[in-house]
């Protein structure tokens, strides 16, 4: 036991130093979830409403991005748990996966790890046993506090045991993934790259959820995702897929202990390629930035490529609910059952747009805040020591990362047009997902601007745009189920877009968000180039 000596003061340690960030996540994911379950009976709480959005739900197309719907009659908290699980899930993962970076490798790139294990009576193995605890906690927050809020919400065919089994099976699969993360931290040796196989191990896992589901829910057990739906919470809350997703969690911890126990602080178990000497790549940041940059760049765009041609190959199934329907094809007719199928389709195609900006701004922002990350490192002082200005280096960045962020966009755009295209007897036109690209990447330039302004004038409150950017798709997605005011919907850059391409781009939010961007990035500029750089 005295390799975890002292882990309740390294656990207080990370609480003082996280318990803001904790507590904004858990404002956030817990608040809006109990708020949505609060709203829930007035929206859907009639049999009609029920039946509407239960024939909506089991549509392939709904299958594939939420999960799911139990068979036979269905309630108002079936209906909440059917379009929650999943999609919490992946919030919490986040979360989790925040935490643990930052509880572990985050910690020894910065050189404290090292500064504890070497002059303090400390246990090796102490700061990895204190990120655990400190995931347990927080998650234990989020379950207590979405258990309770879900029970006074009191939803029509809720129960006691279904209300907790929600909150700690969303819970539990956040925590599992996060004791996944910390095999990652032991990996490899720097956080960047452990962000890379965070989400390439979450976008396996929700890929092969979304397949299964689609195809045959019955192979939902390959991914620890699909062990939400199997809880069937509301219907006959199996308890058996929590028990599966704490003996995960259990097992990853174990090993990353093991890999711990036997590398070196500071470095992975994976070793890097020490590399040429010589380098065409080492001749200027761009070169460099591109050059470190790569495996990441490809990671997205294969990934999101693959993610386009999933929702796409569903396509077909989208208005299958009016090919079946012969009294809706006596009424309407043969070309009026193809205009309400493609408009089914567009409207699928808007969500999409929206869902793949986040992850555009994402893969941009990872870019331009790695400029940060190399600063506090003190890479930068070698580059800076070429007689290149501030600007220069900060533009590279910022271009780099918006061109990223428009080709992820454009890539998983035309991969669902063409996966789409070819399952569909009636295709759509490729001037629709252009139009979906163009009226979403102005947002995806208004996130990236705002993270270049706050690198510029206070780098340590970055964090804020990332906590905007769930805020403002949660607003986009869930603003019309909580019955939020109008100029609340409008706060989000994507409420100004959600509508197309069934609707035509409306030019003027378009080009005040542009404007915006334009002075968010001219302050950025000026800040970096007259404040301190880290170190």
């Amino acid at each position: 036991m005295e390799q975890y000596t002292q882990t309740l003061a390294l656990l207080k340690a990370n609480l003082k130093r996280d318990w803001f960030k904790i507590t904004g996540w858990l404002v956030v994911l817990a608040g809006v979830f109990v708020a949505v379950a609060a709203k829930f009976d007035s929206i859907y709480g009639t049999p009609k409403q029920i039946a509407a959005i239960g024939s909506t739900l089991r549509s392939k197309a709904m299958v594939a991005l939420v999960g799911n719907v139990p068979s036979g009659h269905l309630t108002t908290a079936l209906i909440f748990a059917s379009e929650m699980a999943v999609f919490w899930g992946l919030f919490i993962i986040i979360f989790n996966y925040t935490l643990a970076v930052g509880a572990s490798r985050g910690q020894e790139e910065s050189g404290l790890t090292e500064m504890i294990l070497g002059g303090h009576p400390v246990g090796r193995l102490a700061p990895i046993l204190a990120a655990t605890l400190e995931l347990l906690i927080a998650n234990v927050g989020f379950v207590l506090i979405t258990g309770f809020g879900t029970l006074i919400a009191d939803m029509p065919g809720s129960d006691v045991n279904g209300t907790w089994l929600a909150a700690v099976a969303i819970a539990a699969v956040g925590w599992a993934f996060g004791m996944i993360s910390l095999i990652f931290s032991q990996l490899v040796a720097d956080s960047h790259s452990v962000a890379m196989y965070n989400y390439a191990f979450l976008g396996i896992a929700y890929l092969i959820r979304m397949v299964t589901d689609v195809s045959n829910p019955k192979y939902a057990w390959i991914s620890p995702l699909g062990w939400l739906e199997k809880t069937q919470i509301y219907r006959h809350n199996n308890w058996f897929p929590v028990l599966l997703l704490i003996a995960l969690g259990v097992v990853a911890f174990l090993i990353a202990i093991a890999l711990n126990s036997r590398r070196d602080i500071d470095a992975g178990v994976i070793h890097v390629n020490p590399g040429n000497r010589r380098s065409h790549f080492l001749r200027g940041p761009a070169t460099l930035l591109l050059w470190n940059q790569k495996s990441m760049t490809i990671f997205w765009i294969v990934g999101m490529a693959v993610l386009g041609a999933s929702y796409g190959s569903v396509f077909n199934s989208i208005g299958k609910i009016f090919n079946t329907s012969p009294t809706i094809q006596k009424v309407l007719g043969q070309s009026g059952v193809q205009h309400i199928e493609k408009l089914q389709v567009l409207s699928f195609v808007g969500l999409l747009g929206i869902i793949f900006s986040l992850l555009a701004v994402i893969a941009g922002m990872m870019i331009v805040t790695h400029l940060v990350t190399e600063e506090r490192r003190g890479y930068l002082q070698m580059v800076l020591t070429k007689p290149q200005s501030r600007g220069y280096l900060l533009a590279t960045y910022v271009m780099f990362g918006l061109i990223v962020a428009a080709v992820v966009l454009m890539v998983a755009l035309l991969s669902a047009m063409a996966a789409g295209n070819v399952v569909m007897k009636h295709p759509i036109a490729f001037n629709d997902y252009w139009q979906t690209f163009i009226a979403n990447f102005p947002s995806v330039i208004l996130f990236m601007s705002l993270t270049v302004a706050f690198i510029g004038i206070y780098p340590k409150i970055r964090s804020l745009v990332w906590a905007y950017l769930g805020v403002a798709f949660m607003i986009t997605y869930f603003g019309n189920l909580m019955d939020l005011p109008k100029w609340s919907l409008q706060l989000s850059p994507f409420y100004w877009t959600r509508k197309v391409p069934i609707e035509s781009i409306n030019a003027t939010p378009l080009m005040w968000m542009l404007g915006i961007a334009i002075v968010l990035i001219t302050i950025g500029f000026i800040g970096y180039q007259n404040r301190d750089l880290e170190s």
